[in-house]
């Protein structure tokens, strides 16, 4: 049975989950929802094709088994964006270079940053005391409006106080660290795993927890070798092709 949607489209109604999810593929492969873009709630989608939200659910899950949505908790479900976003890693690490896209800004943003005692694993990367004070910010980066890393950087807090609104006035933490007296830094080693995300990461990344990530850790040294700073974070591994 075909009937017709508030918007005057034709969906069929009252069919079981498989039914509905071969509809909404069309609907995706037809472009009628673009890349990246977030599908209705559920309600409404369960609304638009005449179904339960059980069987809404089911067939959401089946896309995004499928790879073709991906579910956020608390946001909703997107459709797969294949985002050109390509991380070239090498001995130097500077977000403007190595991060690029087409057709997309690329920008940045630190969502918190306190200041905290080092537990044992960032004062050995950072080759501090365990307790010793540390600056640690929670930094995303965004390919247009989609977060395709996210990553917590961490720093002696006695030597680069006030390091997180030294980058929100410059938008770079090259140009930000100068004040410190670093005028030039590398990066001395990257570690890069796959795993499952966090619940927050998860969230931070818009994608689903049943999605792997490619998580990565590594130290900066300045130029007298000195460790400045380590970054424990992750790429959305469906958006981001990384280079080494």
């Amino acid at each position: 049975m075909v009937e017709k949607n508030r918007q005057g489209e034709g969906v069929k109604t009252g069919g079981g989950w498989a039914t509905v999810a071969a509809e909404l593929r069309n609907a995706i492969d037809e472009g009628k929802h673009a890349p990246g873009s977030r599908l209705p709630s559920e309600r409404a989608l369960s609304e638009q094709f005449g179904v339960s939200r059980v069987t809404m659910r089911r067939a959401i899950a089946e896309l995004e088994g499928e790879g073709l949505l991906r579910v956020a908790r608390g946001s909703g479900a997107y459709v797969r964006a294949d985002m050109p976003v390509r991380f070239q890693l090498g001995d130097k690490v500077r977000f403007s270079k190595d991060l690029t896209a087409t057709d997309a800004n690329l920008t940045r943003k630190v969502l918190s940053a306190r200041e905290i005692p080092a537990n044992a694993d960032i004062a050995a990367r950072l080759a501090l005391q365990p307790g010793d004070a540390v600056l640690e910010m929670c930094v995303v980066a965004y390919a247009d409006a989609l977060p395709v890393s996210v990553v917590m950087r961490s720093c002696s807090a006695e030597r680069f106080a006030d390091l997180a609104e030294k980058f929100a006035a410059t938008g770079s933490f090259t140009t930000a660290l100068r004040d410190y007296g670093v005028t030039d830094y590398w990066r001395r080693s990257t570690d890069i795993t796959a795993r499952m995300p966090t619940e927050a990461e998860a969230r931070l990344l818009q994608q689903s927890r049943l999605t792997p990530v490619l998580a990565y850790a590594g130290e900066d040294i300045d130029a007298d070798g000195t460790i400045i700073s380590c970054q424990i974070g992750c790429f959305a591994s469906e958006r981001v092709v990384v280079t080494v």
